[in-house]
């Protein structure tokens, strides 16, 4: 049987409910549209080869503008000798 119900019916009914109850129905929600979400909206990436290098307008529009005399390649370097430790 389904049985039509007002949106005001159900606000109501939410505003109702305890903090923690609210919290917990707002936790299904999201999760329930991030799967509805997850299956309509599949992110397909580019495959690029391992030896082409990314050019510098793709790096400026990841991550940005870099600051002038910021060598990328070498601070690179640098944070997987760092994670390397």
């Amino acid at each position: 049987m389904k049985a039509t119900v007002s949106l005001d019916s159900v606000w109501n009914l939410v505003k109702s409910l305890s903090t923690d109850n609210q919290k917990w129905l707002a936790d299904k929600v999201y999760e329930e549209i991030a799967h509805k979400q997850k299956k309509s909206n599949r992110l397909v990436f580019p495959h690029r080869s391992a030896g082409e290098s990314v050019s510098p307008e793709v790096k400026a529009m990841s991550i940005g503008r870099l600051p002038d005399g910021f060598d990328f390649e070498r601070e690179t370097e640098k944070m997987w000798e760092e994670w390397a430790k």
